[in-house]
């Protein structure tokens, strides 16, 4: 009952949540503090809510009042907490009702959500013969975390490395005597692949990718992408589950099963003639979106004790990898010709969930004050630009209720309730102008110091009783400002976020630094320094 009541709660997010806050520190360059508060409304009132009005989920009061209430008031439930990417989390801690919670395995939650596609097939009238013994196994494992070695596999033949050593894989694959994805699933699977069987289950894995790429980006790691890379966990859970062996007409007969799941909600989408065809083409396109984004998005969910009679508040604190650029995606590059930011590394990425409530509320903020916001966008998951805020009185594009951009912070607000589930947040990132305008001034002096030691050193030689040239004084106050320079590459920087945006033009400077001294010591070397007698 309770897995029932979560896949029931699953897919009525924007029903039983009143506001979910979400607040992005970016104090690091390699992880972003990320907390969350999802604000919930009273489940009896939600559950007693009469059917055909907002704010009512169909079924869930006969199944509520099954539940046993404690003395508190209380009953347990299985709640859907977190939408999480498919990247190293550090220090998850997840409380409901000022409490903390058990997270439920990610093998488990997998299962659920595979619960929860068969929940939108049946809602969009889909029927699949044999769904429970051939598609929710294999749905389960591609919504598994995906395998490290698979990404491990899939780079060495993909991607050059610097060992000179390595550079044979990818060579070999070129010529077609290695294929990473035979290596891989030989590896794994306990039975040997025909030739022709895989070449099946390539075609079969193209047509799926058909109906998933246009919903998300395109990444190798997503089984939605490529389900042949969850056959191995498939044939671990069965084994483990039920003492049995995974073999080829199985595997056929499953990825044909869900290759026709797919193509069967994307016919469907498009009938909306009647009422209730327009509400299972609804139920379709949530099936398609919500298996591709299940690929390399996972839901955290945890047993918990809450209240019925009265709202509480869910929080989510976590630290998450940032990514400074989407080299797997060009469409998230900048229209303009030279983007430098993103060439360099200085726009950060955050996806963002930003429809699993009534109203979403983002905020990102950067702690260090060297770092200021120069920039920060918003885009859907294929990295085109969202709708404009109100200009001037007008709308302009669509539907937003606030946006706000400043130097310190970049706040949006939206309450829409057909916008979109998942978007990016670009933030393009700069140091303090008073810190980059001493930096390009000690680059400036430094560059100003090289030219002045070569120029008075070939300017001329002793004539009489006058000297032309460089002096040793001269040589002094030039390297003066060696110092100045040195003070910024010697200073201790804040924050990793800093000295990311500042390796370049300290980079530059240290180059400077040492193109300055090397000068100075060639021509102290080779006489072209002179001292007045």
């Amino acid at each position: 009952m309770q897995e029932d009541i979560a896949v029931m709660l699953l897919h009525h997010l924007q029903t039983w949540r009143m506001r979910a806050i979400e607040r992005i520190e970016l104090s690091s360059a390699l992880w972003s503090v990320r907390e969350r508060e999802i604000h919930v409304k009273p489940l009896a009132g939600v559950a007693t809510v009469r059917s055909g009005l907002p704010g009512h989920i169909p079924g869930f009061y006969d199944q509520l009042v099954r539940l046993p209430r404690g003395n508190d008031g209380k009953v347990e439930l299985l709640l859907p907490i977190a939408e999480l990417p498919k990247v190293p989390l550090l220090d998850l801690h997840i409380t409901v009702d000022k409490e903390p919670v058990y997270r439920i395995p990610l093998d488990a939650g997998a299962r659920l959500e595979a619960a929860y596609i068969k929940y939108l097939a049946d809602e969009a009238g889909i029927t699949v013969p044999d769904f429970e013994t051939d598609l929710m196994e294999l749905l389960a494992a591609i919504f598994f975390l995906p395998t490290s070695q698979y990404g491990y596999i899939w780079k060495k033949y993909n991607q050059l490395s610097v060992d000179p050593r390595q550079w044979r894989h990818p060579f070999m694959k070129l010529l077609g005597r290695r294929d990473p994805l035979r290596i891989f699933l030989s590896a794994f699977l306990e039975f040997d692949i025909a030739g022709h069987v895989l070449e099946q289950w390539r075609e079969d894995a193209s047509k799926i990718k058909d109906y998933v790429t246009p919903q998300t980006m395109e990444d190798y790691r997503s089984g939605a992408e490529n389900p042949l890379i969850a056959l191995p966990q498939m044939a671990r859970e069965m084994k483990r589950l039920r003492n049995e062996v995974l073999d080829e007409l199985q595997c056929s007969r499953r990825l044909e099963s869900l290759y026709n799941l797919l193509r069967e909600a994307d016919a469907k989408k498009t009938h909306t003639e009647t009422e209730d065809e327009k509400q299972q083409a609804d139920a379709a396109s949530t099936l398609l979106s919500t298996f591709a984004s299940f690929g390399n998005r996972w839901t955290a969910f945890a047993r918990c004790r809450v209240p019925v009679d009265k709202p509480f508040i869910i929080t989510v604190r976590e630290k998450r990898s940032i990514y400074f650029q989407h080299k797997w995606h060009k469409q998230f590059k900048s229209s303009r010709v030279f983007p430098t930011s993103e060439h360099l590394g200085k726009t950060a990425w955050k996806l963002v969930t930003f429809a699993d409530a009534e109203t979403n509320h983002i905020s990102i903020q950067t702690t260090d004050t060297s770092i200021r916001l120069h920039d920060c966008q918003a885009l859907d998951e294929h990295g085109n630009p969202l709708e404009k805020p109100i200009r001037q009185g007008e709308k302009v594009d669509g539907e937003l209720d606030e946006e706000s951009k400043t130097a310190e912070r970049y706040l949006r607000h939206d309450s829409t309730p057909d916008r979109r589930k998942r978007i990016w947040i670009k933030c393009d990132l700069r140091l303090n102008r008073t810190v980059s305008l001493f930096l390009y001034l000690a680059m400036a002096i430094t560059a100003f110091g090289i030219f002045l030691l070569i120029w008075r050193a070939a300017e001329g030689k002793v004539d009489g009783d006058d000297l032309h040239g460089l002096t040793a004084k001269d040589a002094a106050v030039i390297l003066i400002p060696v110092a100045f320079v040195a003070s910024f590459l010697l200073l201790k920087e804040t924050s990793t976020l800093t000295m990311r945006l500042r390796r370049l033009r300290q980079s530059i400077l240290l180059i400077e630094l040492f193109i300055l001294l090397g000068t100075a010591f060639f021509l102290y070397v080779f006489h072209s320094v002179y001292a007045t007698p």
